[in-house]
């Protein structure tokens, strides 16, 4: 599967469930912009069948490569990046949570979660786009998990399927900078995740990031109560050039780690 085609049915798996990304592209295109896709994002487990590990082989099939390694001590998490060649192709960010970090019962929640992924699970790139890889938790295991790790509770909910897309302001045209981004968001009352600021970063760092916040829909456990849970959210970023006149590639990890706090439950 070549980028294009594996972007395509990212979009089309992030819209059924987060109805608010069609509705901010939807914003943007009448205002006669092109929206271009800076980046997407996915969540794992640690120590299991579609670990970092097993997903990056898929990922450097499509011709991408591996950019830089980041960690998260608070949030227990690692990640990846992942860049490519042809300018156009957005990059991929893959974090992975370190569930030996958990506390006991965490771990016995998500390791009888991790035990039902098959083996061999990780066989192209339609992995990326699956959903869940298990049977649904109970109510209290997803309460126990969100109570200790607002990304574990969305990963067994939400299973592995993008997080976001993101638009890159480098490309819009009549939007001028991140705050009048913002601003035309909340004018259309889309929620706008406030973490660390409604902007995170500075363009000293060479990246400048916003998001909105998760939609929600109505989720039935396996005991059969239902809870409000958190779904995906739509990104914002701007890079900068540095003192080469090269436009900054990567991610900053301390942007990234209130980005995470875009799935919260509110």
């Amino acid at each position: 599967m070549n980028y294009k085609t594996f972007f395509e049915m990212l979009w089309q798996d992030y819209i059924k469930i987060a109805p608010q990304a069609m509705r901010v592209h939807d914003l943007f295109t009448h205002l006669g912009e092109t929206v271009i896709n800076d980046h997407v994002a996915f969540r794992t487990f640690s120590d299991c069948s579609i670990d970092l590990d097993h997903l990056q082989p898929v990922i450097l099939a499509m011709g991408y490569t591996l950019q830089d390694h980041y960690t998260f001590e608070q949030k227990k998490l690692v990640a990846r990046s992942y860049s490519h060649p042809d300018e156009e192709a957005p990059r991929i960010f893959v974090s992975e949570l370190l569930r030996h970090r958990l506390s006991e019962e965490s771990q016995r929640i998500l390791e009888s979660v991790v035990a039902q992924i098959d083996p061999g699970a990780v066989d192209g790139p339609e992995i990326f786009a699956h959903g869940l890889l298990w049977n649904p938790v109970t109510a209290t295991d997803y309460d126990t998990l969100s109570a200790e790790s607002e990304y574990a509770a969305w990963l067994v909910s939400m299973g592995l399927r993008v997080n976001h897309f993101t638009v890159s302001l480098n490309h819009l045209r009549s939007l001028k900078g991140m705050q009048q981004v913002i601003d035309l968001l909340q004018q259309h009352q889309f929620p706008i995740n406030q973490a660390g600021g409604a902007i995170k970063g500075v363009p000293a760092d060479l990246l400048v990031q916003s998001s909105t916040m998760a939609d929600q829909t109505e989720m039935t456990f396996s005991c059969g109560q239902t809870r409000t849970v958190p779904t995906c959210f739509y990104e914002f970023a701007m890079r900068y050039k540095n003192a080469g006149g090269e436009l900054f590639d990567g991610f900053i990890a301390s942007n990234a780690d209130k980005i995470f706090e875009s799935t919260h439950r509110t």
